[in-house]
């Protein structure tokens, strides 16, 4: 019995599910798309989870073509991956989650000009967590400040989809396949692959629904003086505590990005629940995918 017919069988049973390991493909779609666009799926790993002071250690990009009307992936373009020298000692758990050891990056460092050529090019850079990257790439490469950015960990509705955990490797999973992870290009690759899939509810092609989440206007609220035992109405809504933030020699504010269609609704919620009538201090910023999931989207 060959590879497809055990597949086969076992899929007709129905009481197994049958995955496959990510083999990268040169192309997704054939022909020319109508409108083209030059995307960059980009991940790092690092020495740690601060993004204000931790160091690259390996970088790996897919730079890719695609259509901006139906969000179909056309060509692979170009395909990077390189280690950096932190110049201090590993930690063990980054070790063990990555695989990288001193050995391999020590006296390496990555390319410069390659990177920028194609950071510059690009219409998009997309991150399964941009939120991370994208802080961390702009303090090491400042080109990608420039950029516009899109999150295929927030740009899409997952929940929707059923697709109960973020993590991609457990997205890959559900959308029928499996790779080695956490290491920077896989995790680009797989990114791609994920991107190039039909939703499981809705039908759409992932990449068109991260699209048309990057495209949407939204706007940035901070709940500025916010009383303290308001806290748990604003974590129950999802507002986000930033403990850097500084406003009028306020420390720390209570912050929340919106849909602009819902920001009205939005601001009366603040004025009536967490200012209860008192003169409302919130301030609101309005967020382009320039600013989105960079420090400077939390700056006023």
């Amino acid at each position: 019995m060959n590879d497809n017919d055990a597949i086969q069988h076992l899929q007709q049973s129905d009481q197994y599910r049958v995955i496959e390991r990510l083999n990268p493909p040169e192309r997704y779609w054939q022909g020319e798309p109508k409108t083209a666009r030059l995307g960059i799926v980009i991940d790092t790993e690092t020495t740690g989870l601060d993004t204000a002071k931790d160091k690259i250690i390996e970088l790996g990009f897919i730079a890719f073509e695609y259509d901006a009307g139906s969000g179909l992936i056309y060509r692979i373009l170009h395909t990077y991956d390189g280690f950096e020298d932190p110049h201090e000692p590993l930690a063990d758990i980054v070790k063990q989650i990555t695989g990288i050891s001193d050995a391999m990056v020590a006296g390496q460092k990555l390319d410069d000009d390659a990177i920028n050529h194609w950071l510059e090019k690009a219409d998009l850079i997309i991150a399964h967590n941009a939120r991370f990257d994208r802080q961390v790439l702009e303090r090491r490469l400042p080109i990608a400040q420039h950029a516009n950015w899109a999150c295929s960990f927030n740009d899409i509705a997952w929940q929707d989809e059923d697709i109960s955990s973020l993590k991609l490797d457990y997205i890959a999973y559900k959308l029928g396949f499996f790779f080695d992870g956490h290491r920077a290009v896989n995790d680009a690759q797989a990114t791609l692959h994920v991107l190039s899939k039909a939703l499981p509810n809705s039908g759409k092609l992932a990449m068109a629904a991260l699209l048309a989440g990057a495209r949407e206007k939204t706007q940035r609220l901070f709940a500025v003086r916010a009383p303290f035992e308001k806290k748990d109405d604003l974590k129950a809504r999802d507002y986000r505590w930033l403990a850097d933030f500084s406003h009028n020699g306020k420390k720390g504010v209570w912050s929340k990005s919106i849909n602009e269609a819902d920001i009205e609704a939005e601001q009366q919620w603040l004025s009536d629940t967490i200012y209860s009538g008192k003169k409302a201090q919130f301030i609101s910023k309005e967020i382009t995918p320039k600013d989105r999931y960079s420090v400077r989207e939390f700056a006023i």
